[in-house]
């Protein structure tokens, strides 16, 4: 799976390429939401890597529940808010697109555009 994102209109795009060949593979992904989502449940914000392991979670585990592409895409903007991740997340993630290769050889594309809000920070009460 290759993932691309963009961000701010003037920053460059970055390619991330997550491959998973066996069960290991997904049980490893799977042990590091675990971590992630322990964070979360801290109250703690997670970074711009351990977004997109979120996402990437979410939109395997939905290909593998026979999800359509538009549900996929519309359910995404619900799994994180603007309070979850660091300062400057919402804003490197305008546009996620996901290049799958799935098991029967057929490439599948999601794009998901601006799944976190942006939203104004508040540097003092």
């Amino acid at each position: 799976m290759t993932v691309t994102v963009q961000g701010e209109p003037d920053t460059s795009p970055f390619t991330r390429i997550y491959q998973f060949y066996n069960k290991t593979d997904y049980i490893i992904l799977s042990n590091s939401i675990k971590t992630i989502n322990n964070k979360l449940s801290r109250k703690m914000k997670i970074n711009i890597n351990e977004t997109l392991y979120i996402y990437l979670k979410y939109v395997i585990d939905q290909l593998r529940s026979h999800k359509k592409r538009n549900e996929i895409i519309k359910n995404a903007s619900k799994l994180l808010t603007p309070e979850q991740v660091m300062i400057g997340v919402p804003e490197s993630l305008r546009k996620i697109n996901l290049n799958i290769k799935l098991e029967s050889t057929q490439r599948l594309r999601i794009t998901i555009k601006e799944p976190i809000s942006t939203t104004s920070y508040v540097l003092a009460p």
